[in-house]
């Protein structure tokens, strides 16, 4: 008997929901089908109806951007979504919660469709970080972005707990001033000088006829 559509996307959504998990703590290599469906308590066959293969999966996951995307979307500001993801008391929930900052090697050598969702997540957090600015690629929220998730990535990677928190707080430092920076005015385009080489011309010719016509030099 086929199954109904509802419960259908709720085995989808249990599938993504541990394979989440497990590619965020081990990474895509660490990671295969069977203890994704293990996890789900599903056989290995359920995968294959909702995913063609663990990369097909894997850049599902990039696209749902878990981790600091949906805490600045969910934030009335940016600058306190900054703080917690930079805190080092969290960093170990913040790494292996935050696609950007957990599955960036990965994503570097997986297939085009992992990478290009892994942009649109960093496009879509430095966007949220340019709130309010005129450009969504605003220099100094792209700066923020590569502070916060460089950080929490080279924090988590380092085994030197100091060498850990004095990155996060660097990193929590530039960035509150870089939000803090009112964005650049637009220079005002210079004008046009309008070239009076023609106007010049125009009138040298008449001289010239005029001497011409008393057979003077030309």
């Amino acid at each position: 008997m086929p199954i109904s559509a509802t419960r259908k996307a709720a085995i989808r959504a249990e599938i993504v929901e541990h394979a989440a998990r497990l590619f965020r703590l081990r990474g895509h290599a660490g990671t295969n089908i069977d203890d994704i469906m293990l996890a789900a308590g599903l056989t290995r066959g359920a995968f294959y109806a909702h995913f063609t293969s663990k990369d097909d999966l894997f850049a599902e996951i990039v696209r749902m951007g878990h981790g600091l995307l949906p805490r600045l979307r969910a934030a009335e500001k940016p600058t306190a979504v900054l703080d917690a993801y930079l805190d080092r008391e969290s960093l170990s929930a913040t790494a292996q919660g935050c696609a950007l900052a957990a599955l960036a090697g990965d994503v570097a050598r997986s297939p085009l469709a992992a990478r290009l969702a892994y942009a649109n997540v960093l496009h879509g957090a430095i966007a949220e970080l340019a709130r309010g600015r005129k450009r969504t690629l605003d220099a100094d929220a792209t700066a923020v972005a590569i502070l916060a998730v460089g950080a929490v990535t080279l924090a988590r990677a380092s085994g030197d707990t100091r060498l850990s928190d004095w990155l996060l707080r660097c990193a929590r430092r530039a960035a509150k001033t870089l939000m803090k920076k009112p964005p650049p005015k637009r220079r005002a385009s210079p004008k046009k000088k309008r070239s009076t080489s023609r106007p010049k011309a125009a009138a040298a010719r008449p001289s010239r006829r005029a001497a011409r016509s008393r057979g003077g030099p030309a």
